[in-house]
């Protein structure tokens, strides 16, 4: 039998029996998981082995209920299940962008605290069900640097005080100081960002706390906008990147595969999908070809936006507006030149 198969067969055993209170006899166990009641035998003795705190009791007739405790961790009003703490621990990779930041602090003060009840001969071997579920990813930012950064930027957001920041600006080839109001911060794609106004510009800014270089809080205060959501703030965004101009109507026309690949996920809260005949298109721009899927956004700014298209080649065109097209076509030719001989 896989290694696999047996530790998943034996997490749904503790996830049964802490929620059996009343106990659960050996044959049920062994129907519910579809094995051999001498499997299931060896399984519970294997729990036990590994320090899980699983009992059994007989009643009058002789029958053998098994058990565990469904609150094996309780801390005042917080009781964790066996297995909601081992998932947790589980879970800890996927904080791993925020490692050293104090985001992160939390959950690994937590972790700790749960480490120190689950018996460490359960921890590793259960580690192994990680390899169920790989967490891929690629280009990840190294926030721990910044930790103290962040930590500046919190707390002034939270105390409303004005905090004066050096900013690396990566796309205008500068560096800079400027007074900051920071409003909150954003995590976004694998980054951290920070939103509010920015002195420099008289105006909301969004900045990207790898590029901030050194943060320091100031005596001065500040009054976040009443009418400010952080939220809100990024509607009309197709990403991080801000706009004060008005959303306008954007038309795509996905073919291919991709058409399918772009319909599985929500891109934009704007988004509206809809898949088109093979007689044409409702803007009549040409006959559509089988499988056309019409996607639909309502943006403020398109610099996002165009790497997006553009990284889906020939099987993305954008309908409307004609600018836009235009906006495209230019920096397509432009990448073509880089290739000619």
């Amino acid at each position: 039998m896989a290694r696999g198969e047996q530790l998943q067969r034996q997490w749904m055993l503790l996830k049964t029996l802490q929620t059996r209170g009343e106990g659960i006899p050996l044959r049920q166990l062994a129907a519910d998981l579809s094995v051999s009641e001498r499997t299931m035998q060896r399984d519970l003795e294997m729990l036990q082995e590994l320090g899980f705190p699983v009992c059994h009791e007989d009643d009058d007739c002789g029958r053998r209920f098994w058990r565990m405790p469904h609150d094996f961790f309780r801390t005042g009003p917080l009781t964790l299940s066996l297995t909601e703490a081992i998932s947790l621990h589980l879970a800890d990779r996927m904080f791993a962008p925020l490692s050293g930041t104090p985001f992160a602090e939390g959950l690994h003060s937590l972790l700790t605290k749960i480490r120190s009840h689950v018996p460490a001969q359960a921890l590793d071997y259960f580690a192994e069900l990680e390899d169920t579920l790989y967490v891929r990813r690629i280009g990840t930012p190294d926030h721990a640097p910044r930790a103290e950064i962040i930590r500046v930027l919190t707390e002034t957001a939270r105390s409303g005080r004005t905090v004066e920041i050096r900013y690396r600006a990566l796309w205008r080839g500068e560096e800079y100081t400027t007074r900051f109001d920071p409003y909150g911060l954003v995590y976004y794609d694998g980054d951290l960002f920070a939103v509010g106004r920015s002195h420099r510009a008289d105006a909301i800014r969004v900045f990207k706390i790898i590029r901030i270089t050194d943060a320091n809080g100031t005596n001065a205060r500040f009054d976040r906008p009443a009418d400010f959501d952080l939220e809100r703030q990024f509607h009309s965004c197709f990403g991080i990147t801000q706009s004060d101009e008005e959303p306008v109507e954007i038309d795509v026309q996905f073919t291919g595969p991709v058409a399918g690949l772009v319909e599985e996920k929500v891109w934009h809260e704007s988004q509206q999908l809809k898949w088109l005949p093979s007689e044409g298109t409702l803007f009549s721009h040409e006959a559509a070809v089988s499988g056309t899927l019409l996607a639909r956004f309502r943006l403020a700014n398109v610099v996002e936006f165009k790497r997006w298209i553009q990284g889906f080649g020939r099987q993305a065109e954008v309908i409307r507006p004609d600018w836009l097209r235009r906006e495209l076509r230019d920096e397509l030719l432009e990448t073509v030149r880089l290739y000619e001989p």
